[in-house]
């Protein structure tokens, strides 16, 4: 009954004796417009799509809401939450990634971007032997799940690489041919500038967090400083280098200044991740590179870390790319959330920031919009008062939340 085939789109589907899909009785949001409409679904990719209501025998009415593609997140920090869910508890990866998965589609997200970091954000030893230990296992682990079908959203990696750590080359390499590695990002977390510029804030944090005395703080914030300097770019230089050789999308991190910027798109970086200032993501803008911003920050207002604020950006017309980050509920309502004010973005534009510029940006061509020849990524999206809900979702024309 059932077999391995490939789509006129060019991807493997499972088929069936029935293979077509039709939805229809909802509000369709194409890349320029959105109108009620029907899309018909062959073999995993979108056949057909027309106006109005179908009455072709067996077609799912939607009744109402809107159909939207699927989503695409470049960057989540789930994966790493369900496999370390307290400090020095490592949960079995398979459970994790399995679990992970399900919390994904339910919010819409069709492809996802495990985003792993390699190399410590911290000097917090325990959390860095952490990281280093699970990287690997969660690798296989998504393999694992992949190989026996039970993941519902498509997996892909993006490796996260902390260049102040001496051991951050030594644990990309292995890494950087798997097939699943799609994106590359490089990042500076040493305080004193990006993301944690309050040098002062910054020790005070890192004393309430891990306990530490004043003068180990100093001297631990020291030799983190000095890595950025030191060891820092020589990384960095290293990884791109790496990323560029396998043509994989490069994103910067923290992006503080013009000059950082400037810097980033020279090294062929093509995403700016969370730019921490509006002169940044002005200068990423209007050098083509798309700016990333995390969709929590949308919805909550603001930045939790004092940095500037993505509807700020949206207003301004310098938000290109919106990631879950640390709530993948966040990626919908933070769209959804583009269309009203201040922002006022029309919804075509406000899906396209989790739809068709991630796949853009990622060379993912074969996805993230609604359109004859796309993949059947589809969302059925309804709502209860000014929040959007996601109640079903397909992959490649087959029904998986």
């Amino acid at each position: 009954m059932f077999g391995t085939d490939t789509s006129s789109c060019g991807v493997a589907v499972k088929r069936s004796i029935n293979n077509e899909l039709t939805l229809s009785g909802a509000r369709l949001v194409l890349l320029d417009e959105v109108y009620e409409g029907t899309v018909h679904v062959v073999d995993g990719c979108i056949n057909d799509i027309a106006p109005g209501r179908s009455k072709v025998p067996g077609a799912i009415d939607l009744d109402g809401g809107y159909l939207i593609p699927g989503l695409i997140d470049l960057h989540t920090d789930n994966l790493e939450k369900h496999a370390l869910p307290r400090a020095g508890v490592v949960w079995n990866p398979l459970s994790a990634v399995v679990t992970h998965d399900a919390v994904m589609t339910a919010a819409g997200v069709t492809t996802v971007f495990d985003s792993l970091c390699i190399g410590s954000m911290t000097r917090d030893h325990r959390k860095q032997d952490d990281r280093a230990r699970i990287l690997p296992i969660l690798v296989d682990g998504i393999h694992k799940a992949q190989d026996h079908g039970v993941l519902r959203a498509d997996h892909l990696l993006h490796l996260r690489c902390e260049v102040t750590d001496e051991d951050v080359l030594a644990r990309f390499t292995p890494l950087v041919d798997d097939p699943l590695v799609k994106l590359v990002s490089v990042m500076d977390h040493a305080p004193g500038h990006r993301q944690s510029r309050q040098l002062d804030r910054f020790r005070q944090m890192q004393i309430t967090q891990y306990g530490w005395s004043e003068e180990d703080a100093d001297r631990r914030i020291e030799a983190w400083m000095d890595a950025s300097r030191t060891i820092g770019p020589q990384n960095q230089a290293r990884i791109v280098a790496l990323a560029r050789a396998r043509r994989l999308p490069i994103a910067s991190h923290d992006d503080e200044t013009a000059e950082h910027v400037r810097e980033a798109k020279s090294a062929g970086v093509l995403i700016s991740e969370f730019p921490t200032t509006r002169p940044a993501a002005e200068t990423a803008h209007s050098l083509g590179v798309r700016v990333l911003m995390g969709a929590p920050n949308v919805v909550r207002g603001n930045s939790h870390s004092g940095n500037v604020s993505a509807r700020d950006l949206a207003t301004t017309g310098h938000l290109d790319i919106l990631a879950s980050d640390y709530v993948p509920a966040s990626l919908l309502h933070a769209a959804f959330q583009l269309t009203r004010d201040p922002v006022g973005m029309s919804l075509p534009q406000a899906i396209s920031t989790v739809s068709s510029v991630p796949a853009s940006a990622a060379g993912l061509a074969d996805r993230g919009a609604i359109k004859i020849g796309s993949r059947a990524d589809l969302c059925h999206i309804t709502g209860i008062n000014d929040m959007p809900l996601v109640r079903r979702v397909w992959k490649e024309g087959r029904q998986v939340f």
